[in-house]
């Protein structure tokens, strides 16, 4: 089964930035923002980190960390889900150039994304939902009036 990212899930987090937590082995947690970021596949995405961001988080992350993710701006009040996943850093300055035009960041994470997790208020808070398929996931979304049928 693919992972179900909805078409409005990944409005949600390439929308604004993202704000993302990731964990030294020791269990510190460090946070970053990352101004951009780009679904390259229903279970992959590419975030853009700035400099000084990367300076923060660089003894944090490495291939294979888990990191977890959720929008940035309105999205952080309203965006109703969190994706956790693993991190691989990217240095290709043409790759990351190719996925963010203009970028002077000097390096990317791509985030292989393992679980899905609902965060609105309510009985769905919390809830795993990385094993439904999208039309289910969809299904909630409208349910729960957090998708409306016109913009499917």
């Amino acid at each position: 089964m693919s992972f179900p990212t909805t078409d409005r899930l990944k409005r949600w987090y390439q929308k604004d930035e993202v704000h993302f937590a990731v964990a030294h082995p020791g269990g510190e947690v460090q946070i970053g923002i990352a101004p951009r970021v780009l679904f390259l596949a229903d279970d992959k995405l590419a975030m853009e980190i700035p400099a000084g961001v990367w300076k923060t988080v660089q003894g944090y992350v490495n291939d294979n960390s888990w990191i977890a993710l959720h929008p940035g701006g309105l999205g952080a009040v309203k965006a109703p889900y969190q994706l956790k996943g693993k991190a691989s850093v990217i240095t290709d300055q043409q790759v990351i150039w190719q996925w963010f035009p203009g970028s002077t960041a000097a390096v990317a994470l791509v985030v292989d994304l393992l679980e899905l997790y609902t965060t609105k208020p309510g009985p769905e808070a919390g809830r795993r939902v990385d094993q439904w398929s999208k039309q289910e996931l969809t299904a909630l979304e409208l349910r729960l009036g957090w998708l409306e049928a016109e913009n499917l």
